[in-house]
């Protein structure tokens, strides 16, 4: 006696890997697509500030990299231009947490700048990856 398998189950299956990878690619261009909005940068000079472990650093950038922002706690003064730089290699974006600024998604090697004209305490984060947060604090 033959035994076969139903024809019908192969084509079934190539057809699911199939989806799963276009599913799979189109998901990673997406989360990946290069931000083409990058504000110019910044000419101001740095100012002190302090990081989350109170270490001192003098600094108008911020690095993106390891999903984290460094440093992660500044202090500018009004009028001053923040710039951060994703060395990461993922995609991130810098969201103020009260919607005043908002980078959109910023592949690897991109910047984006923006310059505070308000005294304030601004906390941001990661869109993306809530666990990334940071703070820009602006004296008058």
């Amino acid at each position: 006696m033959k035994t076969t398998k139903p024809r019908g189950s192969a084509a079934i299956i190539i057809i699911i890997v199939a989806a799963v990878v276009l599913i799979g690619a189109i998901l990673f261009f997406v989360l990946n697509r290069k931000n083409t909005t990058t504000a110019p940068s910044s000419t101001t000079t740095p100012t002190s500030s302090t990081s989350s472990t109170g270490s001192p650093v003098t600094t108008d950038q911020v690095v993106i990299k390891d999903m984290a922002f460094s440093p992660d706690n500044i202090t500018i003064t009004k009028g001053a231009t923040v710039t951060w730089t994703n060395n990461d290699g993922m995609t991130h974006t810098v969201t103020a947490n009260d919607g005043s600024f908002s980078s959109g998604n910023l592949g690897g090697g991109k910047t984006f700048s923006h310059t505070f004209n308000t005294p304030g305490t601004f906390k941001y984060h990661c869109s993306i990856h809530p666990s990334m947060t940071g703070v820009v604090t602006v004296t008058p």
